[in-house]
């Protein structure tokens, strides 16, 4: 065929790491748009371990990370974590500049990308998208 378009099964487009990766983020971004929010269950511990390594977080940074996929605010952030709400507002200014994101949905997208990424890297080894508590339910949600 000509155009360059590879065709998959019944003719069909085939489905590219690079297409993949982009109907992802705009499912993730229609959930946000919606008011649907991820959860930090939708990763396993495992894969949060690894979003914060690839992503270069400190331990708490990663909590704060997991407090804003929970849609806590800054203020339950820091009471779950037993440390000051200016503290939280400090590493979430932070964040955003380590991330080059100006918001928590921009923070959310950026921590999906960068899943997409692991998930699809020839050299990794997927990480469970959800929580093995979520699966064991039956369900995907918790």
């Amino acid at each position: 065929m000509s155009g360059g378009t590879r065709q998959g099964k019944l003719g069909k487009p085939a489905v590219t790491a690079d297409s993949a990766t982009f109907l992802a983020k705009v499912k993730v971004v229609k959930q946000l748009a919606t008011g649907n929010r991820p959860s930090s269950a939708i990763f396993s511990s495992q894969a949060w371990i690894e979003i914060g390594r690839s992503l270069k977080l400190s331990g708490r940074e990663l909590q704060i990370v997991r407090g804003v996929f929970d849609d806590r605010t800054e203020f339950a952030i820091a009471f779950e974590l037993g440390i000051s709400p200016h503290t939280i507002h400090s590493h979430m200014e932070r964040l955003y500049h380590k991330l080059t994101v100006s918001s928590r949905v921009e923070l959310v997208v950026r921590v999906m990308d960068e899943f997409l990424v692991l998930t699809i890297s020839p050299q990794s080894i997927p990480p469970l998208i959800y929580s093995h508590r979520a699966i064991s339910h039956g369900s995907l949600t918790t």
